[in-house]
């Protein structure tokens, strides 16, 4: 094509944009007044949205950030990312990320049946933001255990919410997420209460948890569950991440096995599903990890390459650093 065709076909093409974007005339309008076809305006706003010439820009606090979307999804092979803008507080951050969870919760198709909940701060803020009906005759399973036994915890409160809003019925597992010992464990694992739960949790169509990062910070150290000289000893064997109560390193393998056989929740492997060589594993469920604010880059990082999830919510801050 000739320099000066180039730039008459450029002039055209912008002479239609500025009419529909700064004159706001219709497809028929504008095909009227330059005696042409509504499908060649079409094609022609098209080419100017391709070449760049027409930029579309979403100027709101609240828009999601779609290249680095499409960034998680092609570095870590997710089926879905959804990035939301960090916000004037980390509170305010942690509620668009949780209410955003909520949405997409509410919005998989088809409805998953069983759903598995790791509990924790994160997971509880998604439970307030879900609506009524968000997911008729649903069963939601506590997936590993909590800092206290009753039903009246942050534990207990987010999984039965979640249920009751369905609405439909929730199996709450009734011991804490780390016993004093692996026979302990073992024993309690047998008793119904524990059992279905977790048996429920790992046939579970879609897990949802929030990975936890490995510091004195945690819910778990300050649950008294692990010390923080535990800590120190679990990042020197190479811990990145608490998935579901389970101390990982970047490829996704527990760190400390004593201390895995003492704690109370879904096997690791119903989260796994690629292995360390990113390869998808064949596993039938989904498994959407949820993560704000700074500290929680980490933890999220570690369970993404570690392939530990198929889908993520976050903040933009949390999926820059996640890359690094």
């Amino acid at each position: 094509m000739s320099n000066r065709r180039r730039a008459n076909q450029d002039e055209e093409i912008l002479h239609v944009a500025e009419m529909y974007y700064f004159e706001q005339m219709t497809h028929a309008a504008i095909a009227q007044r330059l005696s042409m076809s509504r499908w060649t305006v079409g094609r022609i706003l098209e080419e100017a949205r391709r070449t760049g010439m027409v930029k579309i820009t979403i100027d709101h606090p609240l828009a999601r950030h779609h290249r680095l979307e499409t960034k998680l999804v092609d570095t870590f092979g997710l089926q879905s990312a959804v990035v939301v803008p960090v916000q004037a507080s980390d509170e305010l951050t942690v509620e668009l990320v949780a209410r955003m969870a909520a949405q997409r919760l509410s919005e998989w198709r088809p409805p998953p049946q069983v759903v598995a909940v790791s509990w924790g701060r994160t997971t509880a803020h998604v439970a307030q933001h879900l609506g009524s009906g968000w997911n008729p005759d649903v069963v939601v399973a506590q997936a590993n255990g909590g800092v206290a036994v009753t039903r009246n915890d942050l534990v207990g409160r987010s999984v039965v919410r979640m249920a009751e809003l369905g609405p439909g019925r929730s199996l709450t597992l009734q011991a804490p997420t780390i016993v004093e010992s692996a026979d302990l464990g073992d024993m309690l694992r047998e008793d119904v209460s524990v059992s279905r739960p977790l048996e429920a949790a790992r046939k579970a169509d879609l897990v949802v948890y929030s990975p936890g990062a490995v510091s004195t910070d945690s819910i778990l150290v300050t649950a008294g569950h692990v010390t923080a000289e535990g800590i120190e000893k679990l990042r020197s064997k190479g811990a990145r991440a608490d998935v579901m109560s389970h101390y990982v390193d970047v490829h996704g393998h527990v760190v400390d096995e004593e201390l895995d056989s003492r704690t109370i929740s879904v096997d690791l492997d119903c989260v796994k599903v690629r292995d360390g060589e990113g390869h998808s594993l064949p596993c039938a469920r989904t498994v959407l990890a949820i993560a704000s604010g700074a500290e929680k880059a980490e933890a999220l990082g570690t369970a993404l390459r570690g392939g530990l999830c198929t889908d993520v919510v976050v903040d933009a801050n949390v999926a820059e650093r996640a890359f690094q």
